[in-house]
């Protein structure tokens, strides 16, 4: 007697609605989890942990549930070639600036074998802007007489690497 064992291709693509944000800035990562086939998979479990320098807002999936503590998302099934997406809204911590931080979607577990495991994770990166202001701040007279004008300038450079915004100099 012949037996066919049921597979399912499951694939992971992360992508992240800003991928140079600012510091306290939201982004969205959205996970689609897609069964290319050929069987109906069920018992699907997805792992996405968002990573230290980013912070949960919310989490909306489009069936299943997600556990914010563990980053457990329970997808339950997929019809073969249908799809589940996952969008995570987290805010950009502070002190993260011109740092790269990696977030990764990872099947944990299926019902069915999947032929195709190199296809079971991805990630998505966000580097955080960051600029270096400098401030120099000069007069033309350091000894003036009394009644005299004097002329401060103040020169504010921004070292980079990034545009800076939102700058007030007092």
């Amino acid at each position: 007697a012949d037996i066919t064992v049921n597979s399912s291709d499951l694939q992971v693509a992360k992508v992240v609605d800003n991928a140079a944000p600012n510091e306290g800035a939201t982004v969205t990562y959205t996970v689609t989890l897609t069964n290319g086939g050929p069987n109906y998979a069920t018992g699907i479990e997805l792992t996405d942990n968002l990573p230290v320098g980013v912070s949960l807002v919310s989490d909306t999936p489009s069936q299943g549930t997600y556990n914010d503590g563990t980053g457990l998302w329970d997808v339950g099934g997929i019809l073969n070639g249908g799809n589940a997406t996952l969008s995570l809204v987290a805010t950009v911590d502070n002190g993260t600036a011109g740092s790269t931080i990696t977030n990764t979607a990872t099947v944990t577990a299926a019902d069915q074998a999947d032929p195709t495991p190199a296809n079971n994770s991805d990630t998505a990166d966000i580097t955080v802007n960051s600029s270096d202001l400098q401030v120099a701040k000069v007069v033309d007279n350091a000894a003036p007489n009394e009644g005299a004008t004097v002329t401060y300038t103040v020169t504010l450079t921004n070292g980079g690497p990034n545009y800076a915004t939102g700058i007030e100099l007092t």
